[in-house]
């Protein structure tokens, strides 16, 4: 099955050569990681880490674009996970954890505004939840040394006690006015960014997206949390993952208590596959993604566009 041990969701991996790339899902094979560039070295990049310059790539274009350079053989046909995947190999890479990045922040006092306010967020957090700090980590630009003025408030939380603590935090602060929807302003630049690679009804956006708790603003920053239920790595090879083609389908959402994890789901019902393979209709909807958290809600008509997969057991069904 693989060791368990290793990096998972919000972990970033800092290579030797420069690029940062940020580790994706709870299944990855030994000795490596399911991960994909974040910030790569760039001389007119806007930040900076010691004397090196940087840039972030947002899009999923940038990051393909950027691995089908020097780092076209990290992509790779994953037989577990059934299709090509980003896999670095992690013998000779700097493993930055979340958990120990937040520690990190506490102990330097917080060294700018940002990192103070983080640090804010995740005691405000911390004590309403009655969690150990250990439960509660920093991703994003705060873990690695290049936050810079459109940098955000990029929080996790592991296990499932933890996360589900953490939400219900989460909703008395909105409830309390200590945290605020993202802005109409806020909320246009994340529509045209994530419109790049997911096609949105700007008007249903704008509607649902002001609801979310797992985003928002904190003091003058922007945040983001992700509640990973998990604490270590799923098995390698329990489960084995048969991609079925492209599909659009449409059905019933009789389950969302997952909605707010990463990876969220969605149980659903009645389901028709409007566009795509026919005979296998899904039950459920997963993503990995934290703009599909908190996306519906139980007893809602819903229509999805993504990868159809099988899950198929030891035994192979």
């Amino acid at each position: 099955m693989g060791d368990r041990a290793g990096p998972i969701e919000g972990f970033m991996l800092e290579l030797p050569t420069g690029p940062i790339f940020e580790v994706k899902g709870l299944i990855h094979p030994p000795g490596k990681a399911v991960a994909y560039p974040r910030y790569v070295p760039d001389p007119t990049g806007p930040r900076r880490k010691g004397r090196r310059a940087f840039r972030k790539l947002s899009s999923w274009s940038e990051k393909m674009a950027f691995l089908k350079g020097a780092f076209r053989n990290y992509m790779t046909f994953d037989p577990v996970l059934g299709d090509w995947f980003c896999e670095v190999p992690l013998q000779g890479t700097r493993v930055l954890d979340p958990r120990e990045g937040l520690e990190r922040l506490r102990k330097a006092g917080g060294p700018s505004d940002l990192a103070r306010t983080a640090l804010e967020m995740a005691d405000e957090i911390r004590d309403r939840a009655n969690l150990a700090w250990r439960d509660l980590g920093i991703s994003g630009s705060l873990l690695v040394g290049l936050e810079g003025h459109s940098s955000d408030i990029d929080l996790m939380a592991y296990g499932l006690r933890a996360c589900l603590e953490v939400y219900s935090a989460l909703r008395a602060m909105r409830e309390e006015g200590i945290t605020r929807p993202l802005g109409a302003e806020e909320l246009i630049a994340i529509y045209r960014a994530r419109s790049e690679d997911t096609p949105y009804d700007l008007g249903t956006f704008l509607a649902r997206e002001p609801n979310k708790l797992l985003q928002g603003i904190f003091k003058k920053w922007p945040y983001s949390i992700r509640l990973v239920p998990k604490k270590e790595r799923e098995p390698y090879g329990a489960f084995r993952f048969k991609a079925l083609g492209e599909a659009t389908i449409r059905g019933e959402v009789v389950d969302a208590s997952r909605s707010m994890l990463t990876p969220c789901s969605y149980l659903l019902a009645d389901v028709e596959v409007v566009k795509g393979p026919t005979g296998m209709g899904p039950r459920s909807l997963v993503s990995f993604r934290l703009r599909f958290c908190e996306q519906a809600v139980e007893g809602e008509l819903i229509e999805a566009r993504g990868k159809l997969e099988a899950v198929l057991g030891p035994d192979g069904t």
